[in-house]
This record gives structure tokens, C-alpha cells and sequence, in this order.
């Protein structure tokens, strides 16, 4: 199993977040599940990428990483 971890700076998402309409999570929310959130270690084979990158580029980064053997 792997996994891509997508990270982001707060501001980055709360922006992000705040954008959405109708979405189910509120923005005041965002805190906490950052606080919660364990990012993935050394042995779960991740790849991490930022999201303020090009979503395209990351796309192309995780399709690369994930054919690899």
C-alpha cells in the first residue's frame, strides 16, 4: 500500500477552504483537523507533495511515483 500526502500551508487551505460554497466542513473547523492529523512516517512508503504546487504537476509527480516497482 502507498500513500500521497497532500500538504499544504494553513493560510493556503483556510483560503482554499473559505472558497467553497456549500461544502460540509466549515472553515472554523480547519484547526482541529490539523491538530489532529498525523502526517505519514518514514515506513508507510508516502509520498508528500504541496498543494501549492500546480495540480497538474502533482498529479504527473504521484502517477510517476506510484508506477514506479
Amino acid at each position: 500500500m502507498r500513500f500521497v500526502h497532500l500538504h499544504g500551508e494553513p493560510d493556503l487551505l483556510r483560503e482554499r477552504l473559505a472558497a467553497r460554497r456549500g461544502h460540509y466542513m466549515p472553515p472554523s473547523l480547519l484547526q482541529s483537523q490539523l491538530d489532529t492529523l498525523q502526517p505519514p512516517g518514514a515506513d508507510e512508503h508516502a509520498l508528500t507533495l504541496d498543494i501549492g504546487r500546480p495540480a497538474q504537476a502533482m498529479v504527473a509527480d504521484a502517477e510517476r511515483w506510484l508506477r514506479q516497482p
